[in-house]
């Protein structure tokens, strides 16, 4: 596969991940009772809103890969913040090993990105 056409599908996949994972999870902190405080809760579907947000800047990366290349700068620190955060409170018995593998799944994509910036050439779109 060309590199021009592997970098564009990883960037709209890494969209689709932080899409369907955020919004799902927002759609049903309305619906299920999660155990948190309504300060908690605002935290937490903040937090949600801004994995969109990110998500949405993948999409846009992903349309032009000669283009924002600070979205996928910013994509990467926070990649590893939320994989770092997630081990963290595992480690401390506050979350699950399902959150570690959702955190996982982010570090691999901050890898791939890094990689992307390290090995980008500009192309013609």
């Amino acid at each position: 596969m060309d590199r021009t056409v592997y970098y564009k599908y990883m960037f709209i996949i890494g969209a689709i991940w932080n899409l369907a994972v955020a919004i799902s999870l927002l759609i049903m902190s309305y619906f299920i009772n999660l155990g948190f405080s309504t300060l908690g809760l605002i935290y937490y579907q903040g937090f949600l809103n801004s994995v969109i947000l990110f998500g949405i800047g993948y999409y846009i990366v992903g349309r032009d890969i000669n283009k924002n290349h600070a979205i996928v700068l910013l994509a990467i620190v926070g990649k590893i913040q939320v994989f770092t955060f997630f081990l963290a409170y595992f480690l401390l018995g506050i979350m699950t090993i399902f959150e570690v593998i959702a955190g996982t799944i982010d570090l691999i994509f901050a890898c791939l990105f890094i990689e992307f910036l390290i090995n980008f050439e500009k192309v013609e779109s």
